[in-house]
């Protein structure tokens, strides 16, 4: 038997609402290698790590973040020149 005829928005707010359908945040990971390690040009600034993008366009494949990270049991580590990375892209999802 067909379902009865619905709004188009109808149909979107019944998809939102279904409770067994719940999307996870569209994310890409790409693999990477840190270039350089720039220093802080003042000491109450961090050091920052210039990452090279594998696959990505040659004018938008650098990316700069603070040479500050976390590992898993919550100690502070840094980055090294010629690290291997893998940089991970998350999207946040309209409302």
């Amino acid at each position: 038997m067909a379902k009865p005829r619905m709004a188009k928005s109808a149909r979107i707010a019944e998809l939102n609402l279904d409770t067994a359908r719940i999307p996870d945040q569209p994310s890409t990971s790409l693999p990477g290698t840190v270039d350089k390690i720039i220093p802080a040009p003042r000491p109450s600034l961090p050091e920052k790590a210039q990452i090279a993008v594998d696959g990505s366009d040659h004018l938008h494949r650098d990316l700069r973040i603070e040479n500050s990270l976390t590992d898993e049991h919550g100690d502070e580590v840094k980055l090294k020149k010629g690290a291997r990375v893998a940089v991970t892209v998350t999207a946040e999802r309209k409302s």
